[in-house]
Formats: structure tokens, sequence, C-alpha cells
């Protein structure tokens, strides 16, 4: 299966965003990149510029209806990867800029969908959906907001027959990964990549995803879209902070990262299985293979002066 028309990228700016973006333009999908911002540094940590400028890139507020709606029917779109998202810290320091974003956002996107008869979409939930009611793990604004979006989603095949595909992924990691709460085991291989000593503030078992696994199963998510809107876990490798730097400290022995503080307040061990099977299938990477990658590049992109630890 492939797309057969323009597919529309939310948060194209942002981490997810930008591998979904390379990943696209590479297949030469037809691809319209959208975000707040005309800010492509993250997007151009992993994408050269020959395949940028391939882009259609398009600014607004995707908390406004009108917007989102113009876009959709302008660039006869007719898939959505939904990525466009406030993280845990800006939804906790400004809720309602939190819920526009997060909340009015999705809701805009799934009423395009249904204006426009987009058959697919895949959409960004998260694992810190898991907090939202009688259990041990962290509820935040960020969580509430994402579990209201897979409501609005089922509710939107309730009524309305729009098809979606929800995804929950852990801790991503990897290239262009530089905001939340999360962020920090990407920051420690950076830092390590830079011959800086780097400490990260929290211990315990994540779910590390590589962002290029992410990408890939947002996309094959969005080719699969069918009956329902379903949701699903990510959960990539579920290692300890301490295993995964193991592996960093291999890669570069003269590497000072660490790790202190408690455990991440989200589950590690949650299966994959029911993804790849709706979906068929998407790119897999081992912790080791992730992590090798990314001081990789980011090692080629510090001699490039295209990242820095600053």
């Amino acid at each position: 299966m492939a797309f057969t028309k323009p597919v529309l990228v939310t948060g194209a700016g942002g981490c997810i965003g930008s591998w979904v973006l390379a990943r696209l333009v590479a297949d030469d999908v037809d691809v319209v990149a959208f975000d707040l911002s005309d800010n492509k540094r993250r997007p151009a940590l992993v994408m050269d510029e020959a395949a940028l400028g391939r882009l259609r890139w398009l600014t607004g507020d995707i908390g406004d209806s009108d917007t989102v709606d113009r876009i959709v029917a302008e660039n006869d779109i007719g898939a959505i990867i939904h990525l466009a998202a406030l993280q845990v810290p800006f939804c906790r320091d400004d809720p309602g800029a939190g819920a526009r974003a997060n909340v009015v956002g999705s809701v805009n996107i799934f009423q395009a969908a249904r204006q426009h008869g987009v058959g697919q979409l895949s959409y960004a939930s998260s694992v810190a959906v898991r907090g939202i009611g009688d259990n041990p793990w962290l509820a935040t604004l960020y969580g509430a907001f994402k579990n209201c979006n897979e409501d609005c989603a089922a509710v939107y095949w309730q009524d309305w027959q729009v098809p979606s595909v929800g995804i929950r992924p852990g801790t991503v990691y990897g290239v262009a990964r530089d905001q939340g709460m999360t962020s920090l085991p990407t920051v420690a291989m950076l830092h390590a990549a830079a011959g800086q000593p780097y400490t990260v503030p929290f211990t315990g078992s994540v779910a590390f995803v590589y962002a290029a696994e992410a990408a890939d199963a947002f996309i094959q998510a969005a080719l699969a879209a069918r009956d329902g809107a379903p949701v699903f876990d990510l959960n990539g490798v579920g290692a300890t902070v301490d295993e995964a730097l193991d592996v960093v400290r291999r890669l570069l022995p003269e590497a000072e990262v660490d790790s202190e503080g408690d455990a991440l307040p989200f589950p590690a061990d949650l299966s994959d299985e029911p993804l790849r099977e709706y979906v068929g299938g998407y790119d897999v990477y081992t912790l080791e293979q992730g992590i090798e990658e990314t001081v990789g590049r980011f090692g080629d992109l510090l001699e490039r002066g295209l990242v820095s630890v600053g």
C-alpha cells in the first residue's frame, strides 16, 4: 500500500515530525509540512537541503479550525500524520495553551478529516495517558489532554466514521529530540559525542523508542488506517537509564555520562505486538542500533557545526 495523494504532517518541526518528513520525502511522497513556525532547524538535522526543498512548508495555528480546514482542502490532502503538541512542562506551565494545541488542535484535525474525506489518519497520543485514573503512574495535564484526544477519535468514528490510529510512544530518543522531560537521555548522547560530561536527572526503567522507529510506525499506521479508532502502545525497548548509558560508554569509552534521581513515573514494559500486527510491521531498532546511530549522527553534526552542547 502507498500514499496516492499528499500527506499532511503536523508538528513537522518537532523530533518525530522531522523523521517522518525525512522518511516520506526519501520515498518520493508528496508532503505538506505544517507547523507554528517556519523554523526547519530540526528537520535540517536529518534531511539535506535538496530534500528540504521538496517540502511544501506551511505555517499556522493548529488551534485555528479555519486554518486547518483550509490547508486540508487547498492541498488535496489524502492522509494526515498528526504530531503537533505541547509537551509535559509546557502544558503544566500554560494549561490553556496546552489544551488549545493538544486538544482543540486534534479536534480540528479530526473535523477536517471528516469534512474532506481523509481516510488515512494516524496521531500521537502518549504513554502519559497511562497516568490517568487509579494507577501508580503520574497524572499530568499532558496525559489528560492526550486521553481526551483518544476519546474524541473514538467518537469521530462512532458518529461520522472517521478512521484513525492513535499511537502512544514511550521515551523517544535520537537526533532532533531536545524538548520535553524525556529528552534528556538524548541530551546525554549529544554530550558524550561532544566529549562533555552529563548527568541524566532520573534513573530506572524507560521505554526507549528510537525516533526512526517511531516515524515509521506513524507512517505505517496512517497507511493501515481502516475501520475504527484503535490506539496502540509503542514501547520500543524497555531498559534502565544506566543500561542505555552503558551502551554509550561502550561506543565512546571516554564518555562521562551517568544518571541520578528517581525513576520516571511511566510504564516501560508495554507490548508493541498489537501495533505490529495491526500495521503489518514497521522498522524496529535494538537499543544498541539506535544509540550507535544517534551517537554517530551527533558526531557528524558536531563536526559540521549544526548542533552544540551550549
